[in-house]
C-alpha cells in the first residue's frame, strides 16, 4: 500500500512539469501529481532518472534539460505538451551556496544567481507557449530570501532567492492576462540533499523554528499541490512561507 496521501479531488488533471523532479522536494510533488495528472514530465540535468523517480513508471516521463539553456527547456515543453496544455509547473531546480558574501568567488556567486533566478525566469519564457489557458505555476524561494542567508546558504543564495519572490510578483502580473496564475512556496531547510544527514546541523537548523523540527519534502509538496488546485484559484503572486516560522525567530 502505497503511504503517498491522497491528492485533492481537484487538483490539475492536465499534463504538468516538475524542473528539477529527480530528487528532493522535486520528486515528491511528482510522486504526489503521479497519482492524478494526465502526465507528469520531469525536467532535469543528469543523463538518466534517479532509481526514485524511475520506479514511478507509468505516465512519468524524464527529459534532460538546463535551466540555463533555453532551447532545451522549450524542447521539454513541447514534449509535455503533446498530452495537451500544460496545466500545472513547478521550478524546484537550484543550487545553494554556502559561505559569506567576502568568502565566494564571482564565478560561483554568478552561477548560484543564474541557476536560482535565471532559470525561473528562462523556465516561465520556455514553458509560456505550451500552458493551458488558467494553469498554474509555482516557484521556489526560500526562507533565505528574508533572512539574507544562515541556513543552507550564505547571503548571495539569500539574494537569489529574495529574487524569486519578485519574479513571482511580476510574472503573476504579467501573465493574469493569459489567465496564468504565479506562485511560489519559500521552503525552510528540509530534509533533503542539500541538508544532509550530520546530526548536528540537523540539531542546529531545528533549533531554529518554532516548531523545533526541519521540513519533510512532503510537507512542501503539500503546499505547491494546493497552489496547483482549484482551491487556490484567486491566489497569484503570493509566497506560501513553509518554513516552521524560522523566519520569525
Amino acid at each position: 500500500m502505497s503511504s503517498t496521501p491522497p491528492n485533492p479531488p481537484d487538483l490539475v488533471s492536465r499534463p504538468a512539469v516538475v524542473v528539477g523532479g529527480n530528487s528532493g522536494i522535486g520528486l515528491e510533488v511528482v510522486r504526489r501529481a503521479a497519482v492524478t495528472a494526465a502526465s507528469v514530465t520531469v525536467v532535469d540535468l543528469p543523463d538518466r532518472p534517479s532509481a526514485g523517480l524511475a520506479a514511478l513508471g507509468g505516465r512519468v516521463r524524464y527529459l534532460r534539460g538546463d535551466v540555463l539553456d533555453p532551447g532545451s527547456l522549450e524542447r521539454c515543453f513541447a514534449a509535455a505538451a503533446e498530452d495537451g496544455p500544460v496545466g500545472s509547473v513547478f521550478v524546484s531546480a537550484g543550487v545553494t551556496l554556502p559561505g559569506s558574501l567576502l568568502d565566494v568567488s564571482a564565478e560561483a556567486a554568478q552561477r548560484c544567481l543564474l541557476i536560482n533566478l535565471m532559470g525561473s525566469v528562462n523556465t516561465l519564457k520556455a514553458a509560456a507557449g505550451s500552458l493551458a489557458p488558467d494553469a498554474s505555476v509555482v516557484l521556489c524561494a526560500s526562507v533565505a530570501a528574508y533572512t539574507g542567508g544562515g541556513y543552507v546558504g550564505g547571503s548571495v543564495y539569500g539574494a537569489s532567492k529574495a529574487g524569486v519572490i519578485g519574479l513571482t510578483r511580476g510574472a503573476a502580473r504579467e501573465l493574469a492576462g493569459r489567465g496564468v496564475r504565479v506562485n511560489c512556496v519559500a521552503p525552510g531547510a528540509t530534509t533533503t540533499g542539500m541538508v544532509g544527514d550530520d546530526p548536528g546541523v540537523i540539531e542546529r537548523l531545528s533549533a531554529k523554528t518554532l516548531l523545533n523540527r526541519l521540513a519533510a519534502p512532503s510537507d512542501i509538496a503539500a503546499s505547491v499541490l494546493f497552489l496547483w488546485s482549484s482551491a487556490a484559484s484567486y491566489l497569484t503572486g503570493a509566497t506560501i512561507d513553509v518554513n516552521g516560522g524560522s523566519h520569525l525567530g
